[in-house]
């Protein structure tokens, strides 16, 4: 109990960095669950119930102060969001209350071998009672996984912690619409989420020189809030810029409105990032090359389109024009027919139609680069990136 006050006594020092980005990352490697995770597992749940819950109350205030800097919209949905692993689309900020009895059947299930050596001249081997009523709390937490592998040291698995972790965050997912009155909306974002690659911004180290270092904090926030299903303006009203479509709550349409000097700055960002990372690598590229070959079907000629980015002998010795294609994903609610990455797909497809065969009728080799706001990327980018 003691180690948990000190621990929330030194999550609620996090405000004073005023930089929601670093907030997170701190509390996610080393302020939030990773102080309790020795206690975890190895105490017994029962022992640690008092701990744990004073822990989650008081994580979940920090989490909603980094998301929301104490607005509201932050409820049971967006904590239960944020608290799932980053793989499975959350913020990977964990229930102590959660993890609790996995990481204590898990560590002593690894563990059995060893305490039976130790304890060989006292005539005790197995597991106690300790180990019987936590595994008798994780049946009833995983009704549907067998886990009679952790009733005998010669079955556990090697990765027992990673395994029972899985399961436990596999069934949340699955429950989510169960416990939860989700919208079309919510469930599609909550989709988008869990796409390959769509948290990996999570996982960027706050670097300026990197350009990883997203400033002021209000855009951090924007982010989170966007992805947790916050709702960013107070009224639905006409956009001002355009005039053309309402300015949803949840902010859609502000995010994908090419009207907008942000849209082509978001677009230019990336083919900068894009740009670096292949210089970083020691592949000569440069961006806005005018080529003189990218055609327009339905006329037949060039539009002197320039290419975002042209990688110089980076597929088989040939040139490779790479076009750079941001997309909403969320475009398919509308018509009822929405798939995850979906239109990200899609707009590589249109892209390939269009210009794959004048590039390769000029001896080039087209990639396009799409992605989507939650960041899908389309199959083409994920093989470029690992070259």
């Amino acid at each position: 109990m003691k180690r948990a006050v000190r621990d929330v006594e030194l999550m609620r020092l996090l405000p004073q960095l005023k930089d929601p980005q670093s907030e997170l990352l701190l509390l996610r490697s080393c302020m939030g669950i990773a102080k309790l995770f020795f206690g975890l597992r190895t105490c017994q749940p029962i022992h640690m119930e008092q701990a744990t819950i004073l822990f989650d109350k008081e994580l979940r205030g920090v989490v909603e102060d980094i998301v929301v800097g104490g607005g509201p919209y932050f409820g049971d949905l967006q904590w239960r969001v944020a608290s799932l692993h980053i793989r499975v689309g959350g913020l990977g900020l964990y229930s102590t209350v959660e993890v609790a009895l996995y990481a204590f059947v898990a560590s002593r299930a690894l563990t059995w071998v060893l305490q039976d050596y130790i304890l060989r001249d006292g005539g005790i081997y197995g597991m106690d009672s300790d180990f019987n009523i936590a595994l008798d709390g994780l049946r009833d937490m995983l009704p549907t996984f067998d886990i009679s592998s952790f009733a005998s040291k010669d079955t556990v698995p090697q990765k027992a912690q990673h395994v029972l972790a899985s399961r436990l965050f596999s069934k949340i997912v699955q429950d989510m619409e169960v416990n939860f009155d989700m919208t079309i909306r919510q469930k599609a974002v909550f989709g988008c989420l869990q796409a390959s690659h769509a948290q990996n911004f999570l996982l960027a180290i706050p670097i300026d020189g990197l350009g990883q270092h997203m400033s002021p904090p209000v855009e951090y926030r924007i982010i989170l809030r966007y992805r947790l299903m916050i709702p960013i303006f107070p009224i639905d009203e006409f956009f001002p810029v355009c005039r053309k479509s309402c300015l949803d709550q949840i902010g859609e349409h502000a995010v994908h409105c090419k009207e907008l000097p942000g849209f082509k700055y978001r677009h230019d960002f990336v083919m900068d990032v894009l740009c670096d990372i292949f210089k970083r690598a020691g592949v000569s590229v440069k961006k806005e090359v005018p080529v003189n070959f990218l055609t327009d079907p339905q006329e037949g000629r060039s539009t002197l389109r320039p290419a975002d980015v042209l990688v110089y002998g980076g597929i088989g010795r040939k040139h490779a024009c790479v076009d750079l294609t941001r997309v909403s994903p969320l475009v398919g609610l509308r018509t009822g027919d929405f798939i995850v990455g979906q239109e990200a797909l899609k707009a590589a497809s249109s892209k390939v139609v269009k210009h794959e065969k004048a590039c390769s009728d000029n001896q080039h080799v087209f990639i396009p680069f799409a992605f989507d706001t939650f960041g899908f990327l389309a199959p083409d980018v994920v093989d470029l990136l690992k070259r």
